[in-house]
């Protein structure tokens, strides 16, 4: 149960990741405009220099700016979403193993626990650990238990 959630939530964010990325190479190879226009990023530099000014040492500070290569769009775009999904997806899954191992532990032990109480077993009981889900159910099961143990007794001493 664990794992196939996991897998649910990484699978979702690969599919959209891979979905984003088909667009982009299918537009491209359909020769799509946005491939053909290109972003140009300009960048302040400072520039510093020591200066005398009434016989006293100052910095003088200058900019200008320079042009970087030209870039597309998509190299701006991909990477970051690239990143993002790949981190979206790490923390998901970790949420996700965390929270579901609170429900698939307890689902696995009633289910462990039932099927010893219906093979005959008496006295069992449903045991949670502190951080699990579902310890209503486990209590109401263990009343069940109970009714059972002293029906089978009952039927027993009869």
């Amino acid at each position: 149960m664990v794992a196939q959630f996991v897998l649910t939530v990484v699978g979702s964010v690969f599919i959209s990741t891979l979905g984003f990325v088909g667009f982009v190479y299918i537009t491209t190879i359909a020769g799509g405009r946005d491939q053909r226009e290109f972003v140009i990023i300009y960048r302040q530099v400072e520039q510093r220099e020591s200066v005398e000014l009434e016989g006293r040492p100052v910095e003088r500070r200058s900019y200008r700016t320079e042009a970087q290569p030209q870039t597309s769009r998509w190299a701006l775009i991909i990477p970051p979403l690239l990143i993002n999904n790949a981190l979206i997806g790490g923390v998901l899954s970790v949420f996700a193993v965390r929270y579901t191992g609170h429900y698939a532990g307890p689902v696995y032990r009633m289910s462990t626990d039932i099927r010893r109480a219906l093979a005959g077993e008496s006295g069992v009981r449903i045991q949670l650990r502190s951080g699990d889900e579902l310890k209503e159910l486990a209590q109401r099961l263990n009343a069940l238990l109970d009714a059972l143990d002293l029906a089978e007794s009952r039927v027993r001493h009869d």
